[in-house]
């Protein structure tokens, strides 16, 4: 009988020991996965602050972000940012010099930094080919060239 309570007890310890090594190890996770949240958190807002930045013509977005008040940017209970536009836009009035002068670029849009259209894409009807025509598209087709 007394062997049964020595087991019982030596069992109950290493469970013992087995649960307080669960519970730090479930605590390093815990802690693991709050610093990949925050990390992952700062990396969104800096992509959503650059992009912001690149719509409104900045001229070094990450100097924009750097002098920027981010004080009314938070993130709202679904985990999306809010307040990142007010404060870009409270930036470009505070700190205009950091920007393009939208009435330049919108004179300047007429005249150069234009992207032409593409041109219309020229079909082909394989049937109206010569066959030396014909043969050099197989060989370009077959070689993945097209």
């Amino acid at each position: 009988m007394s062997d049964d309570i020595d087991a019982l007890r030596y069992s109950l310890a290493e469970l013992k020991a087995e649960r307080e090594s669960l519970i730090q190890a479930h605590q390093a996770h815990q802690e693991e996965l709050a610093r990949i949240t925050e990390v992952a958190r700062t990396s969104i807002l800096e992509n959503a602050l650059r992009t912001e930045a690149i719509r409104l013509g900045a001229h070094d977005p990450d100097a924009v972000m750097a002098l920027m008040d981010r004080s009314s940017i938070g993130w709202s209970e679904q985990g999306d940012i809010s307040g990142v536009e007010q404060a870009m836009a409270q930036t470009r009035e505070a700190r205009g010099y950091l920007f393009h002068d939208s009435r330049i670029l919108a004179d300047q849009a007429g005249r150069r930094n234009v992207v032409p259209k593409p041109a219309p894409a020229q079909i082909q009807d394989a049937r109206s080919l010569t066959e030396a025509d014909y043969a050099a598209r197989k060989r370009q087709f077959l070689a993945g060239i097209i």
